[in-house]
């Protein structure tokens, strides 16, 4: 089982998240609800998938990723009823069919879509599992 962290940049979160860059650690997502937040380790398989979507989307995933090996075969991210708003996002979800917060309020996990690098539109998700990133660093971008 492995998780794998990396740096991303050129995404929408429904609020304003132009000139972010974050670092994130990967899971596979395997429960989203209001109140429970789950990931799953990848497998060797679903671990060169993911490698391969970084590939082909580098401006996406600028710097290098890095891959950990562990024991673990899942994670609960969040407590019960933790999803509540915040200043910024602790999570970020990649799925192939993002439902983006459209109101003025940031959440503790948040749906986003990849970008290009003149925000105008958007990468496609192609993997079958949806991706949480748990960010650890964020910064604005000049």
């Amino acid at each position: 089982m492995y998780t794998i962290n990396t740096q991303l940049t050129y995404f929408n979160y429904g609020v304003n998240s132009k000139r972010l860059i974050v670092n994130l650690k990967w899971y596979k997502l395997e429960m989203f609800t209001n109140s429970n937040l789950k990931g799953l380790c990848f497998t060797g398989a679903e671990l060169e998938e993911f490698k391969g979507f970084i590939d082909q989307n580098r401006f996406n995933f600028p710097g290098s990723c890095f891959v950990e090996q562990t024991n673990r075969a899942g994670v609960d991210l969040l407590v019960i009823n933790d999803l509540f708003q915040s200043a910024f996002p602790y999570y970020l979800v990649l799925s192939k069919n993002p439902k983006l917060n459209q109101g003025n309020s940031i959440y503790q996990a948040e749906n986003i879509t990849l970008m290009d690098e003149n925000y105008k539109y958007t990468i496609d998700y192609p993997l079958d599992f949806d991706l949480i990133g748990k960010i650890e660093i964020y910064k604005s971008v000049k």
